[in-house]
Formats: structure tokens, C-alpha cells, sequence
């Protein structure tokens, strides 16, 4: 049975970077925690914002990635791939078929707003785990940009993470 779950790093008020997509503020045990959580996943979805930021990075974080099965969503079909384990997709339907086809039952969804939104939109997400930085931006970008869509949510678990995180599991109800 498919189980999609968001998990994204923020600051206390919601958002996952500033304005210009810098996330300098965000403590470096959001990317530790988010590996952790990815040892249980089949596959990663990121948008190719975010794709490209990570990648900008170097290659300490990629060589991170290296034994992780990526999917890049990206309406984008010009972008040079150079790594086995991503692929490309145009849509969340493309990427869903190509999970289905691949046998990835446990995706997981890091970034960035409008890819969170997409599924969030589809009533595709079974849970949302976010781990709140000690970090208030007046401005920047939400966990969620895109088309309206609402859902409720239940309160799982709050963990006291490093760093001054707190980490917050809700289970999305659809």
C-alpha cells in the first residue's frame, strides 16, 4: 500500500527559506534527520529548485544521496542528468506512475512548496512531518505555494530534537 509523507525543515512560522531560497538559517540536523528518515523510504521527490540548491551545495551532500532513488519533478526536460539514481518527471501523475511502475511504495516528499503542494492539493499525502528551527523570518517561502487546498490534520508526535528542533508528525485526514 502506497504512503506518501512531506517532510520539510522550516522556520517556527512556516517557512523553508527566504525570499531569495537562501536556507542558511535552517540547522544543519534538518539534512541529518531528513537522511534518517530516507533509510526507511523507497524513493525521494524533489522539485528542481530544490534539486538544483542541493547540487550547488557540492559534492559532500550528493555523496549522500548516492544510494537514495531520487525523482526530480520538473516541467523542465532539458536538465543534464549525470546521476543513476535520479530520474525526471513533468507532473505528479508521471511521477506517481513511475513510482508504481519502479515498486516504490514508501515516497518521500522534501521540497519544495509547490511540489508539496501539488500532492497536498490531490489528497495524495498520508503525513506531514516538520521540524521547526529555532529561526523567525518575516518573509520568504511557505511550506506551501500554489493552488488552494485545505486539510485537517492529527497531532501523532513531537519530538525534542538537536539544535533547538521541534519535530511535528500529523497524519493528514483525506
Amino acid at each position: 500500500m502506497r504512503k506518501i509523507t512531506i517532510e520539510m525543515a522550516c522556520s517556527i512560522n512556516g517557512l523553508i527559506a527566504t525570499e531569495d531560497g537562501n536556507e542558511d538559517f535552517l540547522s544543519n540536523r534538518g539534512w541529518e534527520i531528513m537522511l534518517e528518515f530516507l533509510k526507511e523510504q523507497d524513493v525521494l521527490i524533489w522539485g528542481r529548485k530544490t534539486w538544483d540548491n542541493i547540487v550547488s551545495w557540492g559534492e559532500e551532500y550528493l555523496k549522500d544521496l548516492q544510494n537514495i532513488n531520487m525523482i526530480i519533478l520538473s516541467r523542465n526536460h532539458e536538465i543534464q542528468n549525470n546521476f543513476a539514481n535520479v530520474q525526471f518527471c513533468d507532473s505528479v501523475e508521471s511521477c506517481l506512475e513511475l513510482c508504481q511502475k519502479l515498486n516504490y511504495e514508501k515516497i518521500f516528499i522534501s521540497g519544495g512548496a509547490s511540489i508539496n503542494n501539488a500532492f497536498m492539493e490531490k489528497g495524495m499525502v498520508d503525513e506531514i512531518i516538520l521540524n521547526y528551527n529555532p529561526f523567525v523570518l518575516n518573509k520568504g517561502i511557505p511550506l506551501f505555494q500554489g493552488n488552494y487546498f485545505e486539510n485537517r490534520l492529527q497531532l501523532k508526535e513531537v519530538v525534542k530534537e538537536q539544535d533547538g528542533i521541534v519535530q511535528v508528525h500529523y497524519r493528514v485526514e483525506n
